[in-house]
């Protein structure tokens, strides 16, 4: 008979899989990293793009200001932000017993270490990615129409310290041409 075709063959296969310790922990584990990797793959792309859009969206709300006219903003950030990312911990434990004719010695050891979980994006292992956090805002620069007059540049600090978590004296207020 075929190998290919051979029920007892597969049912060898399928013994093996299932004899394996832990195998729904290990497979459950393995979706939800299949899972997190699609979506952390989805999300970086999106970053950079995120960040234009988040001055475009600051720079539509200063244009609503009474005096501020058409603006530009741009923020410059101290770093890059933190990234949480996935790690594999491993435990071994032995429990060993000696008798050495003054009654039983039970002796314990325990091992475990961890690394990271890694995945291929476009061809390139790197580690997964739980979660980022923003790096801080260094500063802000505001080109607006009205930028000259000195209480528009008062209403515009105040509503970037209120948008961008930044002191007000990180936000410059120019004059646009």
């Amino acid at each position: 008979m075929d190998k290919e075709n051979d029920p007892t063959a597969n049912a060898g296969i399928w013994e093996k899989i299932k004899s394996i310790k832990h195998i729904r922990l290990v497979a459950a584990i393995a979706l939800a990293l299949i899972a997190v990797a699609c979506v952390a793959a989805f999300l970086g792309g999106e970053q950079e793009s995120a960040e234009v859009d988040f001055e475009s969206r600051i720079a539509e709300v200063l244009s609503e200001i009474d005096g501020v006219g058409k603006c530009k903003v741009m923020i410059t950030y101290d770093g890059e932000g933190q990234s949480e990312i996935a790690y594999e911990r491993e435990e071994e434990s032995n429990v060993t017993t000696d008798s050495d004719g003054s009654g039983d010695r039970v002796v314990e050891n325990s091992n475990s270490h961890s690394r990271p979980v890694t995945v291929i994006v476009d061809g390139v292992e790197q580690p997964l990615v739980i979660s980022t956090s923003p790096a801080p805002v260094k500063g802000v620069v505001v080109v607006a129409e009205g930028g000259g007059d000195v209480m528009t540049k008062l209403k515009i600090i105040d509503a970037v310290c209120a948008l961008v978590d930044v002191e007000g004296l990180a936000v410059k207020v120019f004059e646009m041409k």
